[in-house]
């Protein structure tokens, strides 16, 4: 995990106001929500994964009291979808015009993508990073795209604030690390999510039908046992494997606070592991006594948590139909794509760019990669892969894509004090609160460029993290 502290190394951020922040959005989103909540959500799949999700679809309408409502990806890529648009939209874009439009309706409090980056559209966000072979270009997806859907007016959000020139083909530009004198929030994002977005990160009918499968089953047991007293079901487990910093008190101050609140079991002794490489076997213990959730602090890659979490420790977890939701701040640990322009990834002219990584050499603005990612370029992690198991890894995770920074700390604070505060509200709640937290306690609005390097990688955190599973799901 690339750790350093906002007032350590780095020196201190100075936060001055250079634009007005979505207070509105922000404020509606850590709004407390009720225990139970009328979740409607709507599912975007391929027409061909549509008769492998229909049980699913009735199921849960019956469990979250609201029909869901499915949207083929065939239908929301008509050009009709993008009336309002100054220019000739793409694919993310056009989804989510239809995505913000039933929002408006008040048809949508919660989005489901079905498909991998090889089969369901992602938006890469654009950054200044200082790499010459890279033209200080670098590319992130960003799956907060699609929850971000308005501006504070209620207006849609396309992310193309700057659309003069080369800009108009970026998104979400987070400047601050080359470019000094332009806004960090480039192109004006409001950032604050309207709405809850998941992604299964599948690729057939049958990998579609396998996860949703698993998600009825854990939400099955979950509904039955509402009240009851199943002790894993209430249990949280920590990890704080340390970093660049040292963390594990942060962790330990946020553990007594879940305690406080008394809806969550947590165990200093024996799932809180404040060790500099807890070990897989501690892990493995963890996922055999199957608490709801499982967090962690610390370095990551996309094979998994150092130290303690990996592709073997998964597998050879025991099946069960209520695996934990998994939450790590670790870098990478949860990678659903190439990382262009480092890694090779095809662009919107479908060209297979080689990616600096291999030796390429951009002397311009590096073309933007293309929605959809195949082949090899279609990245993958250990995340990806719980997700996708059959019997067991895991209900839900949420991860970073990239490089990971202390500022991911907040992040998951804001999760976890929401699961604190709501226990039986949908995972996807707690999400989209904390993204609100994010933005008003790290003054995200008010940051402005220093010398270094940190205060856009600030900024855009918690653009590079991902929501893998049904944002519905409950774990209480």
């Amino acid at each position: 995990m690339e750790f350093g502290t906002a007032s350590g190394r780095f020196g201190t951020l100075p936060y001055t106001r250079c634009m007005v922040a979505s207070a509105a959005a922000v404020a509606i989103a850590l709004a407390v929500q009720p225990a139970s909540p009328a979740e409607r959500l709507l599912v975007v799949a391929p027409e061909e994964f549509r008769p492998a999700l229909d049980e699913f679809l009735a199921e849960r309408s019956r469990q979250l009291g609201f029909p869901v409502a499915f949207l083929a990806l065939e239908e929301a890529s008509r050009p009709s979808a993008a009336e309002g648009s100054a220019r000739a939209p793409d694919a993310p874009e056009l989804l989510k015009r239809e995505v913000y439009r039933r929002w408006k309706a008040g048809e949508v409090t919660a989005l489901l993508l079905v498909g991998d980056v090889d089969t369901m559209p992602v938006r890469f966000m654009k950054l200044d990073r200082g790499t010459k072979e890279a033209f200080d270009t670098a590319f992130y997806a960003s799956d907060l795209y699609y929850a971000d859907l308005a501006r504070a007016d209620g207006s849609f959000d396309d992310w193309n604030g700057a659309a003069d020139g080369v800009h108009a083909r970026y998104f979400g530009e987070v400047h601050g690390e080359t470019n000094k004198k332009d806004p960090i929030n480039f192109d004006r994002v409001s950032y604050a999510p309207e709405i809850a977005v998941g992604r299964w990160p599948v690729s057939s009918a049958d990998e579609a039908k396998a996860v949703a499968s698993k998600t009825l089953r854990h939400q099955r047991l979950v509904l039955a046992e509402e009240g009851s007293a199943r002790a894993a079901a209430d249990e949280l487990a920590f990890f704080a494997s340390g970093g660049w910093i040292d963390n594990s008190a942060r962790v330990t101050a946020l553990v007594e606070r879940v305690k406080s609140k008394g809806a969550w079991q947590t165990d200093l002794h024996g799932f809180f592991v404040a060790a500099r490489e807890p070990s897989t076997a501690a892990l493995a213990a963890a996922f055999v006594r199957a608490p709801a959730a499982i967090f962690h602090t610390g370095h990551g890659q996309p094979w998994g948590w150092e130290g303690c979490f990996d592709r073997g420790v998964m597998t050879r977890s025991p099946a069960t139909d209520t695996p934990p939701f998994l939450f790590s701040i670790g870098c990478s640990t949860a990678v659903i794509a190439t990382e262009p322009p480092y890694g090779a990834y095809f662009d919107v002219d479908g060209t297979l760019q080689k990616g600096t990584n291999a030796g390429q050499v951009f002397t311009d603005f590096p073309p933007p990669p293309a929605p959809i990612q195949r082949d090899a370029c279609n990245a993958t992690s250990v995340s990806e892969e719980a997700v996708r198991r059959a019997d067991g890894g895991a209900i839900g995770v949420i991860g970073c894509v990239s490089g990971s920074q202390p500022c991911a700390h907040t992040l998951l604070d804001g999760f976890v004090d929401a699961m604190a505060e709501n226990p039986t509200a949908p995972a996807g709640r707690w999400w989209t609160t904390a993204l609100a937290r994010y933005v008003r306690d790290e003054k995200l609005m008010e940051l402005t460029p220093t010398d270094g390097w940190y205060p856009p990688s600030v900024f855009f955190q918690g653009m590079k993290f991902v929501y893998l599973g049904d944002p519905t799901v409950r774990l209480r």
